[in-house]
């Protein structure tokens, strides 16, 4: 008998056991994440401790990424030098396209309201795309959305904006200052940041935003390898061109995951530019080399029935110019160390899917101040703290970049996906261009695809696709554009 009730308890111990283990688990699971997000409340170096002329943080480059840094460091009380090689206003070579949550962060400082009065800012009120089977829609997703998703600013408007910005809130700004080399010295806790000009600044904080080549951070280590993304930029004079729509991409196959887009700027001049995105094979974008920007860029402006037919035969264009692009923190040892940060471009801080870049310079410039201003405080600038940098970004944009790698890779395998989704936007109208255009501009993460209301729709068209393309044999409308040139309407798709 007693063997029996033995036996009986056996199972209830066992359960007992592997609750307490479980639990066990758990607790420890929820104390090490409450450890780790812990930062250091106090450091060697409280406010009041900097040596004579000395700041809180040097910022290298004064992009939208150093700028708004700068800006919002200056702001909550911190002594900041803002280091330009150049001297404003200069040129960047990109596609002037300023998302959402930035748009937000330079109505905060001001900025888009000088833009706006200075019209040096088209918003997008009308924008889609044209898919690699040549479906088109063309919707106005501002009228759903409740704002635009986007705006078009040349970079020598912006950049000069923010940066003056930044030196009103109480930056230095210097502007003519090239860096040379920066050295660190433990004892003191102390950069001294050297320029060609013969000028050295010192400070308690390094920031390295001096954009995709970085020499600042490839010199220090941080940067392993050379940007293996590539953008083209030429500018198409107001007047010469039948463009009706503020933005459009074009996704030629032959190019994906990257693509070609049209921007509209105030006073109807337009930006033409090219993005590759490093896809596939080491060293490949998709199927092409970076090298083959030049020919991709000329003959899509040439040969494409949509852009051709977009630009016209009067269009004066300027010549193709370039920039390399540093996707997805691609060869970044670290964002972050002791009394160091990286932001921007610098910091491979564009997205892997769009090659977007501006508003997650401009969200990670203001993580960077946040981080900077909290350290002051405690007085701490160790690894352990500018972790709270990484954290930032992470939680702004950063956590999306892994799905970004991936949509690349599902786009260039499957161009169907994006054919699809096309055809979805003219069945549903703008309904689906607004989730495209949210998620497209980090309005929404890219999860957001994978919700059923957006999912399933989108397999149902996929499946349709395939039917009408593996199936039916339906042609590529790229060459039915050329035999039909008064094919679709302003939602089907007449470019």
């Amino acid at each position: 008998m007693q063997a029996l009730l033995e036996r009986a308890r056996e199972p209830k111990v066992a359960a007992v056991a592997a609750g307490a283990v479980c639990a066990a688990a758990a607790g420890g699971y929820l104390l090490h994440r409450s450890l780790s997000h812990r930062y250091p409340t106090e450091g060697p170096y409280p406010a009041g401790s900097l040596p004579d002329g000395a700041y809180d943080a040097c910022i290298v480059g004064a992009g939208p990424a150093g700028s708004t840094a700068a800006y919002f460091m200056a702001k909550g009380g911190a002594k900041v030098a803002l280091l330009e090689k150049e001297k404003f206003p200069r040129d960047k070579y990109c596609g002037d396209a300023v998302c959402t949550p930035a748009i937000k962060i330079l109505e905060e400082m001001g900025v888009m309201a000088e833009l706006v009065e200075g019209n040096e800012a088209q918003f997008a009120d009308s924008g889609g795309f044209v898919s690699p089977h040549g479906h088109v829609y063309i919707g106005a997703s501002v009228e759903k959305i409740g704002e635009a998703a986007a705006c078009a600013v040349k970079r020598t408007h912006l950049d000069a904006r923010i940066a003056r910005c930044a030196s009103r809130a109480g930056a230095d700004l210097r502007e003519g200052m090239e860096v040379t080399d920066a050295v660190f010295d433990q004892s003191k806790g102390i950069w001294t940041v050297k320029t060609k000009q013969g000028v050295e600044f010192q400070s308690r904080v390094l920031v390295c935003a001096d954009g995709a080549t970085s020499r600042l951070a490839s010199k220090l280590g941080y940067c392993t390898e050379a940007p293996k993304g590539v953008c083209s930029r030429a500018y198409v004079e107001a007047g010469t061109h039948n463009v009706s729509f503020d933005g459009v991409c074009f996704y030629a196959k032959e190019s994906l995951p990257g693509y070609s887009a049209i921007f509209r700027h105030p006073n109807d001049e337009l930006n033409f530019c090219y993005y590759l995105i490093p896809c596939g094979k080491e060293g490949m974008c998709g199927d092409v080399k970076e090298s083959d920007l030049p020919s991709l860029h000329n003959n899509a402006i040439k040969y494409d029935p949509f852009i051709s037919k977009a630009l016209g035969p009067k269009a004066k264009i300027e010549r193709m110019k370039a920039a390399a692009l540093r996707l997805g923190c691609q060869g970044i040892k670290s964002t972050f160390d002791d009394h160091l940060l990286l932001v921007g471009d610098a910091a491979g801080h564009i997205d892997p899917l769009t090659g977007e870049g501006i508003h997650t310079a401009i969200m990670g410039g203001k993580a960077a101040a946040e981080a900077l201003l909290a350290m002051r405080q405690t007085g701490d600038y160790s690894k352990a703290s500018t972790k709270r940098y990484y954290k930032g970004w992470m939680k702004a944009f950063g956590h999306d970049f892994y799905m970004s790698r991936g949509g690349a890779n599902l786009v260039y395998r499957y161009p169907i996906l994006l054919d699809a989704c096309c055809r979805e936007m003219q069945r549903q109208g703008d309904a689906m261009m607004v989730k495209w255009a949210e998620v497209m501009t980090n309005m929404k993460p890219k999860t957001y695809f994978l919700q059923p209301h957006v999912a399933v729709p989108l397999a149902i068209a996929v499946v349709r696709e395939f039917i009408d393309q593996k199936v039916l044999g339906k042609a590529s409308a790229y060459i039915m554009a050329n035999r039909d040139d008064d094919k679709g309407g302003a939602k089907d798709g007449n470019c």
